[in-house]
């Protein structure tokens, strides 16, 4: 499911952190590059990216105008043209990009938000086929356990659609819930195929689910087995 992709993306870059330097150098980690480094000690020891700002660790990649680690609180921003990549042992790649984010390495708890007024754009590429992309005014995460759109949520493409004012996805459950603004789930492939609107519209991955509650309205349309006849 789509959701289960976002996160493995915004997991991905828990592990380490962004990068800067013309001379590359490590923090907490990983490799950084950037047109500029400073590193200040006092009050507090943190370092700052500026300009071309990239981390790259194994499939994943971050990329930013600009960047601040703040050492004690283990603390990273980045603002400008936020991108993050990463690419699938399938080999589908997730892009998510905005305008600024924040992600606290202690916890695990990140946020991606987009240029004012503008919305965050998600993009999960096959190594063949079209796209499934959305958007979103705010992306929120929680370590590998959790992701949250917010405000605005659209999702569209080959496999999945959805419209709603929130989506939370939550690994361990494999479950998708969209809420607000009489959300809609539209799945497009698999065993069925339907869509739902209701107040609130759940879809489990295991078993193969979609559940709706509140004033619902919808259909849904079983593959014909091979061999069985119609009636």
């Amino acid at each position: 499911m789509t959701w289960a992709l976002l996160l493995s993306l915004t997991a991905s870059v828990q592990a380490a952190a962004p990068s800067g330097g013309d001379a590359s150098h490590r923090v907490v980690g990983g490799v950084v590059r950037s047109k500029e480094w400073v590193i200040r000690r006092a009050p507090r020891r943190e370092e700052e990216f500026i300009g071309e700002v990239s981390y790259r660790k194994g499939p994943s990649l971050l990329t930013s105008d600009w960047a601040l680690f703040r050492h004690e609180a283990q603390l990273w921003n980045a603002r400008g043209h936020v991108g993050l990549q990463h690419t699938l042992k399938s080999g589908d790649r997730i892009e998510v990009s905005g305008e600024t984010a924040e992600f606290a390495q202690r916890t695990g708890r990140g946020r991606l938000s987009p240029p004012k007024g503008g919305l965050v754009a998600y993009s999960r590429i096959p190594p063949a086929g079209p796209p499934d992309e959305g958007s979103a005014q705010r992306i929120d995460w929680e370590g590998q356990e959790r992701v949250r759109l917010s405000g605005r949520v659209h999702v569209w493409g080959p496999r999945l659609a959805l419209w709603g004012d929130q989506a939370d996805y939550e690994a361990a459950e494999g479950k998708l819930t969209v809420t607000g603004g009489r959300p809609v789930v539209h799945v497009l492939q698999g065993d069925w195929t339907g869509a739902v609107q209701g107040d609130r519209v759940t879809a489990l991955q295991r078993p193969d689910r979609m559940q709706a509650d509140g004033r619902t309205q919808g259909w849904i349309r079983f593959k014909e087995q091979p061999g069985k006849k119609k009636p």
